[in-house]
């Protein structure tokens, strides 16, 4: 399985990340080695076996030093960032199995309203282009929740130094559905987190994502019940 999951900071994406990856090996004796989500500036979650309730492996001093850099070096940084994890995905030299959070997506709709990044249409496009160029069965999930949900979980559980701002809640959580809806990966599914637990959501990811199984996923799943 080749997954995307894009979705609005606190709609939670990494938990259910990484739940997802726990879900391929248990039943689809599947092999994702890692859980990438390296796409929330200045945030870069490590390779750990568990999510942390702080998403980034940066001190909050190492944080503010990120932020301070120009917008240039912050464009070099998240470009190369991509470019090398879309590289990855398109070839899969090694892997049967990858979750990968954010990617293209999410730094092209961050990069352009709070990074000053520019052409992130054209980039998006292009980073599209070599996703395809390793096959169509990379699945794109879109996860999203309502305003007031994200508000609460901001205030509830805020990200130091997070990129998310509470007046542009309504703005991004439109913008990731409309490069949801505009993207070329033809096999979407998208799931709505406002009143459910990370299980229930897990769930319904389950009944989304069958018929998007390939071969290699129905084959593990056949081998391990």
């Amino acid at each position: 399985m080749k997954l995307v999951i894009i979705g609005c900071e606190y709609t939670g994406t990494t938990t259910l990340g990484f739940r997802i990856r726990d879900w391929i090996h248990e039943e689809l004796g599947g092999s994702v080695k890692n859980v990438h989500d390296h796409g929330k500036f200045p945030y870069s979650v490590t390779h750990e076996q568990e999510y942390t309730p702080v998403p980034s492996d940066f001190t909050e001093e190492e944080q503010e030093q990120l932020w301070a850099l120009s917008t240039r070096t912050k464009e070099t940084i998240m470009r190369h960032n991509v470019v090398y994890h879309v590289s990855g995905l398109s070839t899969m030299t090694g892997m049967r199995d990858s979750v990968m959070i954010g990617l293209h997506i999410e730094e092209g709709i961050y990069g352009e309203l709070y990074l000053g990044f520019e052409n992130r249409r054209d980039f998006m496009s292009n980073m599209e282009d070599k996703i395809l160029s390793g096959g169509t069965d990379t699945v794109l999930c879109h996860v999203t929740a309502r305003p007031e949900v994200i508000r609460r979980r901001m205030e509830e559980n805020p990200h130091p130094n997070g990129i998310l701002k509470d007046k542009d809640v309504e703005l991004v959580l439109q913008r990731f559905r409309e490069e949801f809806e505009r993207s070329r990966l033809t096999r979407k599914i998208e799931l709505d987190t406002s009143d459910s637990t990370v299980e229930e959501t897990l769930q319904d990811f389950v009944n989304k994502i069958t018929p998007h199984l390939t071969d290699q996923d129905r084959e593990g799943m056949t081998a391990k019940s």
